[in-house]
């Protein structure tokens, strides 16, 4: 898959992701550095970081790879990316973790300032079991694609690094449920019971895959569900099943899924907004112009830069380490359904979108798309909670002047791109959330009683906090009337960027007893 043979924007994709990566090689180390994170913020990486040097090696083989004839490098610089892309997966391959019997066997460290797990380290905090099947997969790309680039002593470290990879996930046992890892799971088990010659692999891993496709099926859905990054990495995983798998199941069910989960992107997406509707399960930001997103690399792929959600690369934006996917995205292609296809180059309409997420217990989505507002919600049975700082129940978007301000510019069918104002419901309060037309009502239930907390982050250009009152808001671009059983106590700038806090209490609320808020939600001229 060389550089020439990608379209024209997967080509874009991956020169604009090596050239921001190009900047952050640090070649002492062999590796990537981690980029600063504008307002700071928990979770980014620091130091330098292994899974992305992983992409990036990736990306130098595409861009600048000789032609698999055995004709010489073009030129110097050909030459020069085919040694930093080997020092690169030689480097990342230094940092797996060879362990049998441990909890981390296999994985890998996700920056050398990490210090070897012990049987007392904890999982997630001091290393990332998932970095197994990220990598694991990253060098089953470069292997198939690249097998040129891997001979003599680093194609032997890749295959045992593999192994060692399939054994650790193995023993962890992956659920189902657990949608972005566990796709990629099944396709590593099976990928390498062919590599490896271990036929024995192949069982898990089509009971995997079986036990995916048939929780999609139910309501086709994933259990993680309408996440901006993760549906990126579902993405990923299932173009791997549709583009490499050697299990039948595998290329069939790869498609499938992964029309189903453009169509359902597609149902959410407002071209003009940049945004998707909530609500989202996990999603680490709000507006998609200001962060790097999943699901943003692989819109760009399909649409071009110009209509994708994507921040301005020349210049810092948040999680800026997954524009490292870039090169993984194009290799791979995006595929999208013509229906789908064309909600992501022009707003095609309002509508309501009622999804049953899954069953037992009952989890349902509504979202609304119209002209200038979304509003999305989740009803989650009154059973699950807050999912720290990445579930997001409760969700509005809208529209707020016009004329870009992402860097992008305007191109085929979509309309100027308006500045976008968003509130997000934070709470550590089971909510139970329903979105319908332009309206919000939570519901808060399964609680101690007591007084209870709900917050509300709210960013818009030109907000002026004397517009929150207890009943009613007055926002940029958009009034709201609230029906609410608390009170207003607070509204606050956030120190760390240009959100508002506005802070609600119900008092002596009795044990279990619902407490509602609502939101009638109106644009304004």
């Amino acid at each position: 898959m060389r550089h020439e043979r990608l379209t024209r924007h997967a080509r874009d994709l991956t020169t604009r992701s090596l050239d921001w990566m190009d900047q952050q090689w640090d070649p002492e180390a062999g590796l990537l550095r981690a980029p600063e994170e504008p307002g700071g913020g928990g979770g980014a990486p620091v130091g330098h970081m292994v899974r992305e040097t992983g992409w990036y090696a990736l990306g130098l083989l595409v861009r600048n790879l000789p032609a698999r004839s055995g004709a010489d490098p073009a030129d110097d610089a050909a030459e020069a990316d085919l040694d930093r892309a080997r020092q690169a997966l030689g480097r990342v391959l230094d940092h797996q973790l060879d362990a049998p019997g441990e909890r981390f066997h296999g994985t890998w460290l996700r920056g050398p300032h990490e210090q070897r797990p012990t049987t007392e380290s904890v999982e997630w905090r001091d290393y990332d079991p998932n970095w197994r099947e990220f990598i694991g997969t990253t060098l089953v790309i470069v292997a198939t694609e690249f097998p040129e680039a891997l001979d003599g002593e680093l194609g032997r470290r890749v295959d045992a690094a593999l192994r060692l990879a399939v054994e650790g996930t193995l023993a962890r046992g992956v659920d189902p449920s657990y949608t972005n890892i566990a796709l990629m799971t099944a396709f590593l088990l099976q990928d390498a019971a062919v590599r490896l010659g271990e036929p024995a692999w192949d069982a898990p891993a089509l009971r995997l895959a079986e036990q995916v496709l048939a929780r999609f099926r139910v309501d086709g859905t994933f259990d993680e569900y309408n996440s901006p990054t993760y549906y990126g990495i579902d993405l990923y995983a299932l173009a791997l099943w549709r583009r490499y798998a050697h299990q039948p199941l595998l290329r069939s069910a790869g498609a499938e899924m992964e029309a189903g989960l453009w169509q359902d992107t597609a149902r959410h997406y407002h071209a003009d907004l940049r945004n998707l509707a909530g609500p989202y399960d996990r999603s680490y930001g709000m507006d998609l112009r200001h962060y790097a997103s999943g699901i943003g690399l692989w819109i760009w792929a399909a649409v071009g830069r110009d209509l994708a959600p994507f921040p301005e690369t020349g210049r810092p934006f948040r999680h800026a380490w997954d524009l490292a996917l870039g090169p993984v995205v194009a290799v791979l292609g995006a595929e999208v359904p013509d229906d789908a296809l064309a909600h992501l180059t022009g707003f095609r309409g309002e509508r309501q979108v009622d999804q049953v997420i899954v069953r037992d217990p009952c989890r349902v989505a509504t979202s609304w798309v119209g002209e200038q507002l979304l509003v999305g919600a989740e009803d989650v049975g009154g059973e699950r909670g807050n999912l720290a700082d990445q579930f997001h129940p409760a969700t509005v978007h809208w529209a707020v002047g016009s004329g870009a301000d992402d860097g992008g510019a305007d191109d085929g069918d979509a309309g100027p791109v308006a500045d976008v104002g968003w509130i997000r419901l934070v709470s550590d309060l089971t909510v139970d959330a329903r979105a319908d037309g332009q309206s919000l009502a939570l519901t808060c239930t399964g609680h101690g009683g007591g007084d209870l907390a709900l917050a509300f982050q709210v960013r818009a250009p030109g907000l002026d906090p004397a517009g929150f009152a207890a009943d009613r808001w007055a926002l940029p671009g958009m009034g709201a009337v609230v029906q609410a059983e608390a009170d207003l106590v607070a509204v606050e700038p956030d120190p760390r960027d240009d959100t508002w806090w506005v802070r609600y209490v119900a008092r002596a609320v009795p044990a279990d007893r619902p407490v509602r808020f609502a939101l009638a939600l109106r644009i304004t001229d």
